[in-house]
């Protein structure tokens, strides 16, 4: 099998709020969305090489090569100040790595005894299907960490065919609706719904679909109209899946939507009493 490799934007070793017990999170790189609200915005686009955040970087602390398209970074001098991030045309970012499924494979290794399973997110992580069929493949005939879970955070953006090449090796899924109107959705997002939709109910039908997200942004989708076709959606969907209430919040977003208006509590309590006297119980995050 040829080796496939992955743009990795970073790893956290430990986390208890991506999935059930402590898990490692793998976050790559690239998304099909571009939310208003995102703040981790540097994992949407891919590095041009246009060296944009070499120049502005006030240590000089970056370095391309635009012929061989590494981009070099001192450690020592940079001050983590974000400017590159910042300056970035393509919402991306100079320290994301190129990994293959061995690299990653070392990396859950040495915290195998410490965690209870891996959540892989992004970006949008489903972009990257063969990968992660790779790699889940070799999770699950290790003996060292077949016994682990394994989780997907996805914006479920993609055609069914990327569903069908891990659906067999993962645990479940986690997937957002960030509105139900396809309009709705193109403002918060830049992009319809469609395919979200149908991924929300594929996966649900698979029984895969463990926890289904609305992250609430005032003004866009807490109208009656919306809160009632989301809670349609939910009904129809297994009593198993997990459903979720996520504040928006204005921590980390680019300048340009600081216009947002962050949810406050009693306006989040409002949005689910709405649901509750649907008839449905979300948990607030």
């Amino acid at each position: 099998m040829r080796e496939l490799r992955a743009n990795i934007s970073g790893i956290i070793k430990s986390s208890v709020i991506d999935g059930p017990g402590n898990r490692m999170v793998i976050f790559f790189q690239a998304c099909n969305l571009n939310c208003m609200y995102c703040h981790n915005s540097h994992t949407i686009g891919l590095c041009n090489y246009c060296e944009i955040c070499a120049t502005a970087c006030p240590t000089q602390s970056l370095a391309i090569d635009k012929e061989k398209k590494q981009i070099f970074h001192n450690d020592v001098t940079c001050t983590h100040c974000d400017t590159c991030l910042k300056v970035c045309p393509e919402n991306s970012s100079p320290f994301y790595k190129s990994m293959s499924v061995n690299d990653l494979i070392s990396e859950i290794l040495e915290i195998k005894d410490f965690i209870s399973g891996i959540t892989v997110s992004g970006g949008e992580v489903m972009l990257q299907a063969k990968f992660l069929e790779q790699l889940f493949i070799s999770i699950r005939n290790h003996t060292e960490l077949k016994a682990l879970s394994i989780l997907i955070d996805s914006n479920g953006n993609v055609d069914q065919n990327r569903w069908e090449t891990v659906l067999d090796w993962v645990d479940g899924f986690m997937i957002d609706i960030k509105a139900y109107s396809p309009d709705i959705h193109k403002q918060i997002t830049g992009f319809s719904n469609e395919k979200i939709l149908k991924s929300i109910h594929y996966l649900n039908l698979k029984g895969k679909l463990k926890e289904l997200r609305l992250v609430f942004v005032p003004t866009y989708n807490d109208s009656d109209e919306e809160i009632k076709k989301i809670t349609d959606l939910m009904k129809r969907l297994s009593p198993e899946v997990k459903k979720v209430l996520i504040k928006m919040r204005k921590h980390g977003i680019r300048e340009k939507y600081n216009f947002l208006n962050e949810p406050s509590l009693d306006e989040m309590k409002a949005v689910l009493n709405r649901f509750e006297t649907a008839g449905l119980n979300l948990l607030i995050i």
